[in-house]
């Protein structure tokens, strides 16, 4: 069979056979059909569980570009980096130990390299291993956040509890914080972006040079609450005015909204005048 380059390339991205179908306008059964031409596994929703201890590990650490790894992820009610793993919790140093070393660590964990927040494998160590202990004097104390670093985070609209992981502090002295200053609390879901983000996030290109919008909702979200028309908002960025009546894809593709594509019914009475101007009535 002929493999359509634009399905593939949407496949190998990831995508489902619904979405692909949504976006290209095209039957799902050829859409299954090139996926398992191409040998791709079937689409599964939701987020992929990590194939191993390291992977699952490495998915929530940063590089200091000192040699040092800084924990992203979780922290317990002991302000100690955690993460789940197939089915179960693990202490992040100690997966560290157990990365590096090949074996569980046979008691506490800590940084050997005495920063308090690392979890570099190489720089994790056995406190229990003999002649380890009189030779470790821990971690060497952190610098107290200040108190505008948590004001800043809190204003710009993270929750209570990404600022404490965020920051390694304690989250009761984030609500604390929070509430002597009046900051309203944070509202979970996804926060509103400007609108030409997300027409560009949104709209697919076509090879022939139409953009075209996945799905049969063609209203985009204003940062003020709103919603607007996505031919409409495509209209005000060709032509910056408002549009007059019913805004349509004069290239006749479906699902258009391509800046240079959308008409107005002014354009659009414009246009049918001077067809008949040029081919008579039955233009």
């Amino acid at each position: 069979m002929k493999i359509r380059q634009d399905v593939a390339d949407l496949l190998h991205a990831g995508h489902s056979d619904s979405a692909i179908g949504r976006m290209l306008h095209t039957d799902t059964r050829e859409v299954a059909t090139t996926r398992r031409a191409l040998g791709l596994p079937t689409y599964r929703r939701g987020r992929k569980p990590a194939e191993s201890l390291q992977a699952a590990f490495l998915s929530h650490c940063e590089e200091t570009g000192d040699g040092h790894m800084r924990w992203t992820g979780s922290v317990n009610n002991e302000n100690l980096p955690c993460f789940r793993w197939n089915g179960r919790q693990w202490s992040a140093r100690r997966a560290a130990y157990e990365i590096h070393h090949g074996t569980a660590p046979g008691s506490k964990t800590a940084p050997g390299c005495g920063q308090a927040d690392c979890v570099a494998p190489a720089h994790v160590i056995d406190l229990g291993t003999p002649g380890r202990t009189a030779a470790y004097n821990g971690p060497r104390p952190v610098a107290p956040v200040p108190d505008e670093v948590i004001v800043a985070l809190l204003r710009d609209g993270h929750s209570q509890s990404s600022v404490a992981r965020q920051l390694r502090t304690d989250s009761q002295r984030v609500g604390v914080l929070r509430e002597r200053l009046g900051i309203p609390p944070h509202r979970p879901g996804t926060k509103p972006e400007p609108l030409d983000e997300t027409f560009r996030r949104r709209a697919v290109p076509t090879e022939d040079g139409h953009l075209v919008w996945p799905t049969s909702d063609y209203h985009i979200k204003t940062v003020a609450g709103g919603s607007i028309s996505v031919a409409r908002y495509a209209f005000r960025q060709k032509y910056d005015r408002a549009p007059v009546g019913k805004v349509q894809a004069g290239c006749g593709t479906p699902r258009c909204v391509h800046p240079d594509h959308v008409e107005d019914q002014p354009m659009r009475e414009e246009l049918a005048t001077q067809l008949a101007a040029i081919f008579g009535s039955a233009a």
